[in-house]
């Protein structure tokens, strides 16, 4: 099963919370199926558990036996159903929690927050999705709405706001399974991002230790080195001798354990001198 599906299974075992609760769930279920003719509602869930909550809450309300297979059902006199259940059916806070529920079932979907952070809700009513968006908004949720193939599809991509709407939907029995989740893909990001940071920093400080280093090389090539002065050639031969130390480890080397400014003006001097016989040598040639 996919993580939308889990999250719909958990749905299922929510208990309604007054008398409403069931008739707002049905009316959220009825105006958001994606298969939705005149007098016909075609739906498909995730388990036989989702068919068989609203193939109860439909008997016990209306006395309607619908035809269900597994976790596929077709409900026949639909228009008559939905004439009876409306807007006007979601009054209580707790009912349009159960409408948002129903909703869900029926045509909402939500990714694995492993991957991605993305729930929805579509439909093809205007006037629902309206509706949907001003309940979210009562939460202070802060969904947005898109056309897709037709259909006007409500979201929400803000990780923390998903895991509230989820555990609204539940309970609470899932919203924190999703805020550990998150908690820990964030962990995971940060100290990846702390790896790609000292990765980058030792690549910055191996180049520069090799610009450095060529640079004494080419001075003493030259039979120049002899000539530096000493703070220099301190300098030069500790670089030589640790290339893969940072600057503020030479820094602590020297005599005068000089800080890493004191380093850096050192080692530009050696560059740009080594730099002054390239261009003397090219003036030669």
């Amino acid at each position: 099963m996919s993580f939308s599906s889990d999250i719909k299974d958990i749905i299922c075992k929510t208990e309604y919370q007054c008398p409403g609760c069931m008739r707002a769930e049905l009316a959220g279920f009825f105006v958001f199926p994606d298969k939705l003719s005149q007098d016909c509602v075609k739906y498909s869930l995730p388990s036989e558990r989702a068919g068989a909550r609203i193939g109860n809450a439909l008997f016990d309300e209306f006395g309607t036996v619908q035809e269900f297979n597994g976790s596929k059902g077709i409900i026949h006199g639909a228009a008559r159903l939905r004439d009876a259940l409306s807007d006007e059916d979601v009054i209580n806070e707790c009912c349009k929690t159960a409408y948002i529920r129903g909703a869900f079932l029926s045509s909402g979907s939500v990714s694995n927050p492993e991957k991605d952070y993305h729930l929805e809700f579509a439909t093809k009513s205007d006037k629902e999705a309206e509706f949907l968006m001003s309940v979210l908004k009562e939460y202070e949720f802060c969904p947005k709405i898109t056309q897709r193939k037709n259909k006007n599809v409500i979201y929400i991509k803000e990780s923390s706001q998903i895991a509230d709407l989820i555990g609204y939907m539940t309970g609470g029995r899932a919203g924190l399974e999703i805020m550990s989740i998150q908690i820990e893909k964030e962990l995971k990001s940060s100290a990846q991002r702390r790896v790609n940071c000292d990765s980058a920093n030792l690549n910055k400080q191996a180049a520069a230790s090799a610009k450095q280093i060529t640079a004494i090389r080419r001075i003493k090539a030259a039979r120049k080195w002899s000539a530096m002065p000493e703070v220099l050639r301190e300098i030069g031969e500790l670089r030589i001798k640790y290339p893969d130390v940072s600057i503020e480890a030479l820094g602590k080397m020297t005599k005068q354990e000089i800080g890493k400014s004191g380093v850096n003006h050192r080692l530009k001097r050696i560059i740009e001198y080594a730099d002054s016989l390239t261009e003397k040598e090219r003036r030669r040639t």
